[in-house]
Formats: structure tokens, sequence, C-alpha cells
């Protein structure tokens, strides 16, 4: 009997902004792992490559650093800005735009490919479905009769939207061991769960940059954030494995590596023997999802300038102590000056030290953004603006819909941050705050 055959799909990305911050499909590089565990032959396509093969050389777009630059961007014509967003593009001044392969391009890619028994596609943001529409209508014109299936944050967290918009037949919501399960069905065949296989890196040949998880779902309860949404329980990796892993990346010839991790320091200890098993093989370690202040000891940072954490971003998202509570008390001002302490006695500057703060929160004034970002920059660190975006399945969604006038329980689009569906306060007066953030980091 052959071996059954499966497409991983990375859609193209249909948005106001976008940029490759060691952006990776890891979510289908983990399934990839499991599905050749099975026997299964698996091929990635990621139409957010920009060092596709299936763009020119004149459309790949140039690297900052290896892992991080502009994604291949092309405007979308009229008719294929949804509806919603035509207005609202004009009042954030930006126009809704692809990123990553054009249809031709994408066709093109899929027309080079055996045909599969299965495609599997994801998608990263639940505010990106329409470039999921656009590869599924190119995968139906390429192969009618092969199966689609979607998984990732879209479907999981907006389920019922997915079923009856994304085009595919079947819809993998919550955890990666159901989505197996779903593929299994699929293809007719038994696959065991595998827990020891590892993410297959590998399928994306020439990358100059890969991404690492230490464990899945997070111990804080952050009332804005969906992780517990999509992953109920806090599962932390051996660090045997997590260094196993990192081996098998650092082989590639790979040695930017970025961490997604929401529970990255919740075990001090665990978090200081992964980070001495890194060391030794001379990575660049970025985390650039925010980690959290409170593990953030002596040791831990001694540990982090010795495995070579190139990038570190810290989460704060407000000074103000009252909306600390109210967001899960995850971190006080103060604990973010001992993690700045700490970070400078390792031997890092203040200023090469990101904190995010979060902006249009519901009923959250721009005075109160102002403030946080003046606490962050007396304490000498960098703060970076994060806009926020209302995420179905977190405890703050409901407070979300009430405080926006756009429908977002029913239309996703209008999670996306840029458009600040739940702010006070309107793009032109955070876009001055905006400018004078950057004269000051300037100066």
């Amino acid at each position: 009997m052959p071996r059954a055959r499966v497409l991983l799909l990375n859609p193209p990305i249909h948005d106001f902004a976008a940029y490759d911050f060691w952006a990776r499909p890891l979510g289908l590089l983990i399934l990839g792992g499991l599905l050749r565990a099975n026997d299964v032959e698996v091929t990635l396509l990621d139409a957010l490559d920009p060092r596709s093969p299936w763009l020119a050389p004149a459309e790949r777009p140039a690297r900052r650093e290896p892992g991080r630059g502009r994604f291949h961007r092309a405007h979308l014509e009229r008719d294929r800005v949804p509806e919603q967003l035509l207005e609202m593009g004009r009042r954030v001044g930006r126009r809704f735009a692809r990123y990553g392969l054009g249809p031709e391009q994408l066709a093109r890619a899929l027309g080079a490919l055996p045909r599969p028994d299965a495609v599997l596609l994801g998608c990263g943001m639940t505010y990106w479905y329409p470039g999921v529409q656009e590869a599924t209508a190119l995968l139906r014109r390429r192969w009618p009769d092969v199966p689609l299936v979607l998984g990732g944050v879209y479907a999981t967290l907006c389920r019922d939207h997915a079923k009856r918009h994304a085009g595919v037949d079947r819809v993998a919501s919550g955890p990666l061991p159901g989505t197996l399960g779903v593929v299994a069905e699929v293809l007719g065949v038994n696959l065991r769960p595998a827990p020891g296989a590892l993410p297959a890196h590998d399928l994306a040949p020439g990358a100059d940059a890969a991404a690492l998880q230490t464990s899945s779902g997070c111990l804080n309860r952050c009332r804005y954030c969906g992780v517990a949404a999509l992953a109920p329980r806090h599962l932390a990796h051996p660090p045997e494995r997590v260094e196993r892993e990192a081996r098998l990346i650092a082989a590639l010839g790979i040695r930017d590596l970025a961490i997604y991790d929401d529970a990255l320091l919740a075990d001090p200890a665990r978090a200081v023997e992964i980070l001495g098993r890194l060391a030794p093989l001379a990575l660049r370690l970025h985390a650039a999802s925010g980690l959290a202040c409170r593990g953030l000891t002596a040791a831990v940072a001694r540990a982090m300038g010795r495995a070579g954490l190139a990038t570190i971003r810290l989460g704060l998202e407000t000074a103000d102590p009252e909306r600390q509570r109210q967001l899960g008390a995850k971190v006080t001002l103060e604990e973010l000056q001992a993690a700045l302490a700490h970070l400078e006695q390792a031997g890092y500057t203040r200023s090469e030290i990101g904190v995010y703060v979060m902006a249009g929160l519901p009923g959250q004034e721009l005075s109160e953004v102002e403030h946080s970002l003046e606490r962050v920059l007396a304490l000498g660190a960098r703060p970076h603006l994060a806009e926020y975006s209302p995420v179905p399945g977190s405890p703050l969604f409901a407070e979300a819909c009430a405080a926006s006038p756009r429908p977002l329980a029913d239309e996703p689009l209008f999670h996306n941050p840029t458009l600040l569906a739940c702010a006070t306060f309107d793009h032109r007066r955070l876009a001055g705050l905006k400018a004078r953030l950057r004269q000051h980091l300037a100066s």
C-alpha cells in the first residue's frame, strides 16, 4: 500500500501591515513531525517565505538580519478588499495588502507538486482568514477532490465562522492531538500520538531562522490573552527534549532561534537548565513574544547572557496598578524594575531591552498609555507599543464586544489590532503618540 501524502500549506496574509519577526509556521511543522513519525509523506509550501523560489529574485525582500525583514507585499485590488475594511482603511491611513505569494505564484507552486491525499492549512490570526479563502480557492481549482483541513488559531477560536467561510472540508479545533485525529479520519489511516516526534524543521530548506517551544499553554491567565482557549493545559517539555530539538536545528545550519513560549520563565530553575543546555550550541536566541518579569531572577538573567539571548522583550502592558489587576496581575512595575536590574547585572544594557505597552484596551484612555511609556523610558528600557486585539475565548472578549461599535463576535476582521476596535481614542491621536515616541528614541 503506498504511503499517504500530505501537503502542509501556510497561506498568504491579507492585512494592513505585516512584518517578519522570526515568523515560522511552527504548528504545521509540529504536525509534520507527527505525521512523518507515522510514515506519512509530508511536503511544506510556505506562502510567507520571503526567500521562496516562486518569487523572482527582484521580488524577494531584503533581510534586515536572519529571521527578520519584510514579507513580499502587493496591494490588493479594490474588489479583493473586504467591504467592511474599505472605509476603515482610509481612516487608519493604510492600504489593505497581500503579504506572501500572490495567486499566480501560488498556483505555479501548486502546479509543481504531486497530488496529495490531503492538504492541511494553518491560520495564525483570526482576522487573516481572507488569505485562507484565497488559498482554498486555488486548491479547489488544482485538486477538486482533495480534502482540505484547516487548523490553528482561527480554526480554534472562530470554529463556526471557519466552517461557514474558510472553504475547507474539515475544521480541526484545539490542540494538535485533536488535529491529528481529524487528519487520520480524512486519510483513512491510524495515526499514533508519537510524543517523542520533533517538529519537521527540515521541511523548510534554506531557512535563516527557526522557532522553538519549550512548553505549550501558559500558567498565567491574562484576561486579554487567548492561550488558555488554544491550549487549556500547560505542558512543559523535558529540558533534554528541548536540547535535542535545538541540536537538530543547529545541524541544519540555522543559528537564529526564536523562542515561541508563553511560560518560559514559569519555573526559573527549569529555565536556567534549558538555557544552560542551549549555551554550548552558540545560537542567537530571540524571545520576542514577551517574557514574564516575575520569573526573571538574577540566575535566569545570567543564564540568558551565557546562552546568547540576543532579543529580549518583557511584558508590562500598563503601568497603571488597577489596570494591571484587572488584566490578571501578571506583573508589577516593581517586578519590571527588578528584572531590568538583573539583566543589567548580567551584562545587558537597558536600552536593548524591549518592554511591551498595550494601547486600545476597552475603557483605556490615551493618557494611561502615555504614562506607561514614560515609566518605561524613565527606567531606561525601550518601550514597544502593542495595539490590543480582541481575542475570542479570552476573558476580556465580552467586555471588548460591549465596548466596540463593531460586531466583534460575528466578524473576525474587526479583531485586527490596526483597527483599534475598542479604543476611546482615534488613530490620529495614537499616530501622534507613536511619532513622539520615535523622535524621543532617536534623540
